[in-house]
């Protein structure tokens, strides 16, 4: 099998309990079956604490958590998972053993990436975002252990996909930036694949004698940056991203949500013209902090196209996919930008990495959930 890593993953190793947003906490821990069946066949004491904390509802299992901690019940107060150290890394459930690892088999190919929702994974993200260096994948022969997971055979559309993601990282490293230009590529690339599966049913998109478009064909020239106003900031927000469970899953997320909410929620709904004036003023104040900010988002752009482009093999959705991550990039703006905002007493120090790290972490561990707010979002429509 041909195996593709993503540059910065081989650096990557877990900090454990060092780490200044550890992954034990946060989240539902789901369990795999090979570890469920581990566990509920335990022995002792110990499986009697196992079977205690763990919760099957349908086809979710996971480990039991409260609701105010919001924290893995074997996460110790050295920092480190119980499991671990007891039974060894492979006594772990898959997903605690894979984060923040994203294994893609496609048949032909596998792709590994890093979820920036790690925060080591961030750092490392963000120190070869500023030295420079591309994000790319380094390719070797060998075995996987995990299956296929796409049901679309279409081969000629999967080599398409993948020229098209190169082409659209040459026009991002070219100064494209982030560009209206490309969603209107993604709107005609997904209007031809409607067209053409409503003409041809049954027969393989990658088969077919018209060509689909290139990226390339879209001039930045002739279209605007992407910057999304205060309604849509607003729709993304609350249709999508934002929660209250947040002030015991993510703390620090929720202290900046709060300070979202204090200076736009009544704002954007009353005077939207000095939303669009306040929320400007207070993008632009990310430069005083992070000089750098718009080569790090066009980086965060290239690297969400490296790491989710191919998922339009399974659902043809360019559109969504490619806004999605623009809006991602916008909205973690915001949250950067609310963050300097809030710091005490360090109002004109620059953020260190690590600081943005942590950021862009708890951040990520969140973002996802801005798809749902999409169908609303009508700002780019």
């Amino acid at each position: 099998m041909k195996i593709k890593q993503i540059s910065i993953l081989k650096q990557f190793h877990c900090t454990g309990a060092a780490c200044p947003s550890n992954c034990c906490r946060g989240w539902k821990i789901p369990i795999d079956d090979d570890a469920y069946e581990k566990y509920i066949t335990e022995k002792g004491f110990f499986g009697f604490v196992l079977r205690c904390f763990l919760v099957k509802k349908e086809e979710l299992t996971s480990f039991r958590c409260s609701k105010r901690h919001y924290r893995c019940p074997f996460w110790g107060l050295d920092r480190l998972c119980g499991l671990q150290k007891r039974h060894g890394t492979d006594y772990m459930p898959l997903v605690c053993v894979q984060f923040p690892r994203q294994l893609s088999n496609f048949g032909s190919f596998c792709e590994e990436t890093l979820y920036l929702a790690c925060a080591e994974a961030a750092r490392l993200f963000i120190e070869q975002a500023r030295a420079g260096i591309p994000f790319d994948f380094e390719s070797h022969n060998g075995d996987v252990s995990y299956e296929e997971n796409t049901t679309n055979d279409d081969i000629d559309f999967l080599h398409y996909l993948l020229k098209s993601r190169d082409e659209l990282i040459s026009m991002l490293r070219g100064g494209c930036g982030l560009n209206t230009a490309l969603l209107a590529y993604a709107k005609e690339a997904q209007n031809q694949c409607l067209a053409y599966g409503a003409e041809n049913a049954g027969t393989q998109l990658g088969s077919s004698r018209s060509p689909l478009p290139s990226p390339l064909d879209y001039s930045p020239a002739d279209n605007a940056p992407f910057a999304v106003d205060a309604a849509g900031m607003y729709t993304l927000f609350f249709k999508g991203f934002y929660h209250p469970s947040l002030k015991h899953s993510s703390p620090v997320l929720y202290k900046l949500c709060k300070l979202y909410i204090r200076e736009f929620y009544t704002l954007t709904k009353s005077n939207p013209k000095a939303a669009d004036k306040k929320l400007s003023g207070l993008m632009a104040n990310v430069y005083e902090h992070v000089p750098d900010f718009d080569a790090l988002m066009t980086a965060y752009y290239e690297y969400y196209l490296q790491k989710n482009f191919l998922d339009i093999f399974e659902d043809y959705s360019f559109y969504k996919h490619m806004l999605c991550g623009m809006a991602q990039a916008q909205m973690l703006q915001l949250f950067v930008a609310l963050y300097c905002k809030g710091r005490r007493g360090k109002k004109k120090h620059p953020l260190s990495t690590e600081e943005l790290s942590v950021i862009m972490a708890v951040y990520e561990r969140r973002a996802p959930q801005i798809e749902d707010a999409l169908k609303d979002f009508t700002q780019f429509s």
